[in-house]
This record gives C-alpha cells, sequence and structure tokens, in this order.
C-alpha cells in the first residue's frame, strides 16, 4: 500500500472512530430532560466523559500502525495512548467543556428560544465539540510520535468532502509544526522525510479540484467560484476572496451567503448593486499593485495604501460573463484571478 493510500485508510479509520463517538455522546445529551438540565447532565456526564476518552485512546493508538506504513525505515518511537485521553487540545478536561452544551441550551431559552430548539442546537454544538476532542487528540497523537521518530516537515492530506479553506492547501509541504485546523476538520498531516517525498499527494488545490465531481465542485467552491476554477482562476484566489468581501452580513450567516454593495444608482433610477471584495486591493496583493501600476492611483487604509479599483467578486463576473467564456475569461484576467495571458 503506498503512503498516500495509508494516509487515507488512516483518515476513514479515524473518521469512524469520530462518527461513532458523536452519536454515542448525542444520544445520552439527548436522553436528558430539558426541564432538568444540570440533573440529567449530572446522570450522564460520567458515560459521556468515558465515551470521548476512550475514543482519544484509540484514535492516539491509531498512530503506531499509520505511521509504520508511511515511516517504516524511521527509528522506532512510541507514544502512550493515554496521555492523550481525557483532556482537549488546550489542556482542559472534556467534561466541563462539553457543560457548554448545557449552558448553551440555557442560555437560548433565556433568549426566548423555543426550548425543543435550543436543546438540538447545543445538541449540534455538542457534536462539533466531540468531534474536535477525538480528532485533535489523534492528530496530537501522530504529530508527537513523528517527531519521536525524527520527522518534521509533514505534507497536508487533504480528506474527501474537505471545506474549500482546506482544499486550497491539499499537498502543502511548507509545515515544520502542525498546521491550523477548524473545528471537525478531518485533514492529516502525513510526515515527509524530505523534498519531493509527497509527489504522490494531490500536487496542488487545482489538483484536489480536478478530482471531484462537479457537483462536489459546486459545493465546496459554491457554483460561481467552482465557475470561475473551471474557466482558469487561481482556487487559492478564489477562496480568499471571500475574506474581505463587502456588504452587511446578518448575525450566524455563513459567508457563502454573500450580499451584494451598492455602488451607484441606473440609468432608471434603480440601486446598481455588485459583489465585490476588499481582498487583495492592498499595495501588498498581486490585483493591489498592478492597479496602483496602471492607474496611479492609491489611497491611505490604515497600514497600507489601496488601489480606488473595486475588485469584483467570482459571483459578479459570472453574472457579467452570462455564459460567454471569452468573457468570462477577460474578467477572471481583468480582476486578478486569472494570470495574464502571455
Amino acid at each position: 500500500m503506498s503512503a498516500l493510500s495509508s494516509a487515507l485508510e488512516h483518515q476513514s479509520r479515524r473518521e469512524r472512530l469520530e462518527d461513532a463517538a458523536i452519536r454515542r455522546s448525542l444520544r445520552l445529551f439527548r436522553s436528558i430532560d430539558v426541564d432538568f438540565l444540570d440533573r440529567g447532565w449530572d446522570r450522564v456526564a460520567p458515560q459521556m466523559v468515558a465515551v470521548v476518552t476512550a475514543a482519544q485512546v484509540v484514535a492516539a493508538r491509531q498512530s503506531a500502525p499509520f505511521l509504520q506504513a508511511v515511516a517504516p525505515e524511521a527509528p522506532p518511537a512510541r507514544v502512550v495512548p493515554e496521555a492523550f485521553g481525557g483532556v482537549t487540545l488546550a489542556g482542559r478536561e472534556v467534561g466541563p467543556e462539553m457543560y457548554q452544551a448545557v449552558v448553551d441550551t440555557k442560555r437560548q431559552i433565556g433568549r426566548g428560544v423555543p426550548r425543543g430548539q435550543a436543546f438540538e442546537s447545543a445538541a449540534s454544538l455538542l457534536a462539533i465539540m466531540v468531534g474536535s476532542m477525538v480528532q485533535d487528540m489523534g492528530r496530537m497523537s501522530d504529530m508527537t510520535l513523528s517527531v519521536g521518530k525524527g520527522y518534521t516537515r509533514y505534507v497536508r492530506v487533504v480528506s474527501a468532502g474537505a471545506c474549500s479553506r482546506c482544499a486550497i492547501l491539499a499537498g502543502d509541504s511548507s509545515y515544520s509544526t502542525a498546521f491550523l485546523r477548524h473545528p471537525k476538520c478531518r485533514c492529516t498531516a502525513m510526515p515527509v522525510a524530505g523534498a519531493g517525498e509527497d509527489a504522490e499527494q494531490f500536487a496542488s488545490p487545482e489538483d484536489y479540484f480536478a478530482s471531484l465531481s462537479s457537483a462536489e465542485q459546486n459545493r465546496v467552491f459554491t457554483n460561481a467560484g467552482a465557475e470561475a476554477i473551471r474557466n482558469g482562476a487561481d482556487p487559492i484566489k478564489v477562496v480568499n476572496t471571500r475574506r474581505g468581501y463587502f456588504g452587511s452580513k446578518p448575525a450566524n450567516v455563513p459567508v457563502r451567503r454573500l450580499r451584494p454593495v451598492q455602488i451607484g444608482v441606473r440609468a432608471d433610477g434603480s440601486p446598481l448593486n455588485v459583489f465585490a471584495t476588499a481582498e487583495g486591493t492592498t499595495a501588498r496583493g498581486a490585483f493591489g499593485r498592478r492597479e496602483i501600476r496602471l492607474t496611479g492611483e492609491a489611497r491611505r487604509d490604515g497600514r497600507y495604501r489601496r488601489t480606488t479599483s473595486l475588485r469584483l467578486m467570482p459571483e459578479q463576473i459570472v453574472l457579467q460573463a452570462d455564459g460567454n467564456a471569452t468573457r468570462m475569461r477577460e474578467l477572471l484576467e481583468r480582476y486578478g484571478y486569472l494570470y495574464p495571458s502571455v
């Protein structure tokens, strides 16, 4: 079995372990009477802590066969799996951390949310916490054992169904320490000894994008983002552009749901709205540098100079191209998502 296959199988085993821990924890949590939250929590908490702790220890035990498969020639080293059980990545006990689900239920009820809805929302929070606790301790065990075997460089193996933020880091091997992850991230850090040993990984975000079906491309990168990438746009630039989009965002609404910003008024008096972003528009960004060089205009924005040109987002570009592939590529190049033709 290749190193990549071993890493993917390792991911799969750990995901199954995580899912089982979440199911058992939710079953216990949902046995609580909403009218007696604290009493119910006191009853199920010991069992829930045992479930999560056991899953964390099993996750740590998975490190040895994984590292043996991907690094058979490395010096021998061992971890103590039990050392990774019962705590979070921040070093806190899992029981008090999971109690936040009870606190969240009470907080929402206090705000007027119906009891059942508040309880189920807290259950979703609990599922995220349990999944993160299992995955985090498993990854820490992997990293600890890797260091024990002399590895200090890792390549990111992106799991199936990864989010766009993880997808644009597919195959990145610049890490000398564990890379950052969001809650419930399932990516794996596979140790590599030197440059070139990660050739069998997804070599770039473009390769990972190409491995997905059209439906999955749309789901992970959004419809407009995926369409832009299929027309040659850089996936990293497409994903990063959402960090600085203009427009108000209602509370608790994901960034995937964009709102256009008004930039003027049409001839008939109706508002002129566009999807635009501030990402990459400073003098440090590629788009910003080019625009400032071409126009000779810039404005001071805090510590940086920023171009006065508006940078459209892929959502707006898809609308304006209206199915015309040539126009699409022109706009993608104009707004810095596609490298200029040579």
